[in-house]
């Protein structure tokens, strides 16, 4: 190799090492990116998995919503973490709840949601065209004669005629609770049933309740079947009475055994006195039954659903 030609490979080796220095020194001095701790979770489950979770915790939030504990960087500062919110395909739904007073909020049938029996609904074609039936009879006589009662009967004296049948409930109330060997409740039921009639001129003032605060007893004998094992059978849906099961019919048949009415109103004065109870039952949750016609997606199976747990609610106190 020529002295020409070594000066020349030198020149080469010697350019380009001082290019190789100046692009590592260039490459070092630059700040190396590190993720916000803040925001480091946020940045890595954007993607696939983002979804799923938002999803999950969107169920939990229909449940109760927490107040926010989080602190992401970058949020617009008029947006407040402590208002709770979520969000869904129609936009953000803000809670107008105060989080602490919602967190105590408790669903009444969370308790009852696992053991829950399954209710058969084999009749569903019948039930549903009976349910039709039952609702035109609604809407167009008992509806408006339900208002009409409601705008006439002063509210206390619809409440004494309420508390007047509830008295007159006492036999059925005392004989379930018995089948139940639940002395407490037919304690209360012969404590309740003396103080009315006695003081509360023949129960239409609950003095028991009111000066005694003796609660009252919800008891009949398809809770008592109920109490013991006893399945509650297919859905039925019966004319003009509604909701009911096998084992509710069965009930019923027991407690018009244990009736007032039976012994001393039989025939067309026992019709006439059932005919008031319903209409002046009906006066209060008028309002109530239109909601749920103009909310529910399906009213007959919101109504199904509802007296489901509702049965199996009385029957689990």
């Amino acid at each position: 190799m020529s002295i020409r030609e070594v000066k020349k490979t030198g020149q080469t080796v010697l350019l380009s090492g001082l290019f190789l220095c100046f692009g590592l020194s260039t490459f070092s001095s630059a700040k190396t990116f590190s993720p916000n701790p803040n925001t480091s979770s946020f940045v890595t489950e954007v993607g696939d998995n983002v979804f799923a979770q938002t999803s999950e915790i969107t169920i939990k939030l229909e449940k109760k919503v927490p107040r926010s504990q989080s602190n992401f960087q970058g949020l617009n500062d008029s947006q407040s973490l402590d208002t709770p919110s979520v969000e869904t395909a129609q936009g953000m739904v803000k809670s107008s709840q105060d989080p602490q007073t919602y967190e105590d909020l408790e669903d009444p049938f969370a308790g009852d949601s696992e053991d829950l029996p399954i209710m058969t609904d084999p009749l569903e074609g019948y039930n549903r065209w009976m349910f039709d039936v039952n609702e035109s009879i609604y809407d167009v006589v008992l509806e408006p004669v339900a208002r009409g009662y409601r705008d006439t009967i002063h509210e206390n004296i619809r409440i004494g005629i309420k508390n007047l049948f509830s008295n007159a409930l006492a036999p059925v109330k005392f004989v379930s609770s018995i089948i139940q060997l639940d002395f407490e409740k037919s304690g209360r039921v012969l404590a309740r049933t003396l103080i009315n009639t006695t003081f509360g001129i023949g129960g239409l003032a609950d003095v028991a309740g009111e000066e005694y605060e003796i609660l009252d007893v919800n008891e009949d004998f398809d809770q008592a079947m109920g109490y013991y094992g006893v399945p509650t059978g297919p859905y039925v849906i019966l004319p003009f009475f509604g909701p009911s099961t096998a084992r509710n019919i069965i009930g019923r048949v027991a407690d018009g055994f244990l009736s007032p009415t039976l012994f001393f109103a039989p025939g067309a004065a026992g019709i006439g006195i059932s005919v008031e109870e319903n209409i002046n039952a009906a006066s209060f949750i008028v309002d109530d039954k239109k909601q749920l016609e103009d909310s529910a997606l399906d009213e007959y199976e919101s109504v199904r659903d509802f007296y489901h747990q509702y049965r199996h609610g009385l029957v689990k106190k």
